[in-house]
């Protein structure tokens, strides 16, 4: 009966377990309750579980009395020992996060509503969370969100950074091996499973060759439109390696379109992707909206990197090798743009393409005569609104337009709007209608031009008290109340003679001319020699140094480790310069190095490239990759070592 009861005892415990891992975990956080009106903070939906799930986007609540300012994602996998009745064993944690930057509207304590998640087709709600807005801003920089699940703490916090990377690398690849091998892992180039709502691609490159270092991919939403039309592109870059460096050195030229901005990003972020079996790190460099200015063939061009990457290597047990410098490109993709149809144009047709709505209003019906009355004629939709012009208008009798400006703005969805602000200042009191604007469009979906009309505006044209007489005139008798003046056709008397005024006899001073172009000559003297160092002595490379050094000191006391690893660059780059004769980077490192004395590069060659390698890491790498090197000590150590190796070549070009 023991026996029995311990296996039911085990039986359950198992199953419990099992669910209690298998089931996800959803909640919202913020990374801090209070906060000044003008202040942002950050909402993150978290979803843990240990195995992998179908997570759709958050629904976002009601924003009563907050405003969503951006918003990303973010993924990431973990692995830890626990302990199981067959022995320690891997287990692996993941982690999916929603953030969303808010900004307060209006004071008081206001509450962030629930998130509602999808998780594998079940419905996860979120708790609300409260917080407390005031007048002022806290004027404290802002706390490191803490982690939120104890479940999920990170297991190698004793260990370096750097070499935590590493391990937990190897412990992925070696899972999914193993996932592929028990048939667990769709051979699926769309998995994971893409947002729901986004267009299927018409042209998408994707990496065929799972040796290769990195990859850029560009995807196509269309590679056949009309004049006009919008095609929306993508740049990515896919990885299997650990990417150190990462230099844009061709963006696309993308010559005969109209282009939009919708992202480019300035750091990466990478997420997982499995391409034909092979699992890559993927992330977006760009993204842009652009729109074919003529018929005809238009080509999106290349997108060049370079990157210096360290890839697997199978020779040191799956460890990442050496970094080698590789220099890929995208794809050209060709788009067909098609002209618009001549049969069936209207001739109040204003060139837009798209599909856009038209509003035209003013600030009051009821004005003063001559005095100026705003019309804002509005166009939005979605499309490309800047390349609208406003059509011709037949303004009313005593109706005068003054100005017109406009203002326009392409947004990130794909839909844009275009103002016009006409001024328009009334000449008679009455009654005037500003006419209904009729404009005329082309959908490319629908393949037809369509009209738009607007409401016919009748402004109430009234006396304006202010106005000098006989400014305006009435419509009701047509009659002016203005009496003309008959002027006398008489010429004036001629000037006989002229005398001086009193103040003008300075004018006969000539010591006083002197002294005034006197002093603008020493003015310009004064500036001449500040601006082109006349009688100034040149500084030797040793001060200018010396300079830069202050700079770098001020970094390290902030621990600032960005701006030591650039700063320490530019040194670099300033000290090469000058001993090879190219006044600074105005080269590539290796090039200045070859370019150096033959016993400079000999005895400091190695040594100034090794340490410039550091400094051009911590300038530019992510910051899990830099791991010690951020480290105030090693940041002082590293620093001082540069010094040294700056001041042995210095010397040695002054002793020559």
């Amino acid at each position: 009966m023991t026996k029995t009861g311990n296996f039911l005892f085990f039986l359950i415990f198992l199953i419990f377990g099992f669910f209690a891992q298998a089931t996800p975990t959803v909640q919202a956080t913020v990374d801090r309750n209070e906060v000044g009106l003008t202040d942002t903070f950050t909402v993150t939906v978290s979803i843990v579980s240990t195995d992998d799930h179908t997570i759709a986007e958050p629904r976002i609540p009601d924003l009563d009395g907050f405003e969503l300012l951006n918003n990303s994602q973010s993924t990431a996998v973990a692995q830890k020992l626990v302990n199981t009745p067959q022995g320690m064993q891997f287990e692996t944690q993941r982690r999916k996060e929603f953030h969303y930057i808010m900004g307060p509207k209006r004071t008081g304590t206001l509450s962030v509503d629930s998130f509602e998640v999808i998780v594998d087709g079940k419905v996860y709600r979120t708790k609300p969370i409260l917080v407390k807005v005031s007048e002022q801003g806290s004027g404290q920089n802002r706390p490191k969100r803490p982690s939120q699940n104890p479940a999920f703490e990170d297991p190698f916090e004793a260990m370096d950074q750097a070499d935590e990377e590493i391990f937990n690398q190897l412990l992925k690849q070696r899972q999914r091996l193993l996932q592929q091998q028990m048939g667990q892992f769709p051979d699926d180039t769309n998995w994971p499973p893409r947002a729901t709502g986004l267009p299927e691609a018409a042209f998408r490159s994707l990496p065929t060759n799972p040796n290769e270092a990195f990859f850029i991919s560009v995807e196509v939403d269309k590679t056949e439109v009309y004049e006009g039309e919008q095609v929306t592109v993508n740049w990515y870059i896919y990885t299997r390696g650990q990417m150190e460096t990462l230099d844009r050195l061709k963006f696309p030229s993308l010559k005969g379109f109209w282009k939009e901005i919708i992202e480019e990003v300035p750091s990466i972020q990478f997420t997982e992707e499995v391409v034909n079996g092979v699992p890559w790190k993927k992330a977006l460099l760009a993204s842009h909206a652009l729109f074919p200015i003529k018929p005809g063939r238009a080509v999106i061009d290349e997108y060049k990197i370079k990157s210096r990457v360290r890839t697997l290597s199978q020779g040191l047990g799956g460890f990442y090798g050496r970094p080698y410098e590789y220099t890929k490109s995208s794809a050209r993709v060709d788009i067909k743009v098609k002209p618009l149809p001549t049969e069936g144009r209207p001739s109040d047709f204003t060139g837009a393409v798209g599909q856009f709505e038209v509003h035209a209003s003013v600030e009051n019906q009821t004005t003063p005569v001559n005095q100026p009355v705003s019309l804002k004629v509005r166009f939005e939709g979605a499309g490309n609104a800047k390349v609208i012009d406003l059509p011709a208008i037949a303004w009313p009798t005593g109706l005068e337009q003054y100005d017109t400006k406009s203002e326009s703005k392409f947004f990130k969805n794909g839909r844009s709007y275009k103002e016009f602000e006409v001024l328009v200042i009334p000449r008679q009191e009455g009654d005037m209608v500003i006419p209904a604007l009729s404009v005329s469009m082309f959908d490319p979906q629908a393949n037809k031009y369509y009209t738009r009309t607007t409401q016919p505006i009748t402004l109430k044209v009234v006396n304006n008290p202010n106005a000098p007489v006989g400014s305006s005139s009435r419509l009701a008798d047509g009659k002016t109340s203005a009496k003309s003046t008959i002027m006398e056709n008489k010429l004036p008397n001629p000037v006989m003679s002229w005398a001086p005024a009193t103040e003008a006899h300075v004018l006969y001073r000539p010591w006083l001319w002197m002294v005034v172009y006197g002093a603008m000559a020493l003015g310009l003297l004064v500036k001449a020699q500040k601006e082109f160092g006349w009688g100034r002595r040149r500084r030797t490379l040793k001060e200018l140094v010396n300079k830069r050094y202050k700079q770098v000191d001020g970094a390290l006391s902030k621990n600032d480790y960005r701006k030591v690893g650039v700063e320490m660059t530019n040194i670099f780059y300033l000290v090469l310069g000058e001993v090879a004769g190219e006044g600074g980077a105005s080269q590539e490192i290796e090039r200045l190095l070859a370019l150096m004395p033959p016993s400079l590069r000999r005895d400091h060659g190695d040594e100034i490239a090794k340490n410039f390698e550091i400094f051009q890491t911590m300038s530019f790498a992510p910051e899990e990759m830099l791991g010690a090197l951020k480290d105030s000590s090693s940041m002082k150590v590293n620093v001082e070592k540069a010094k040294k190796i700056i001041s042995s070549v210095i010397a040695a070009v002054e002793a020559k």
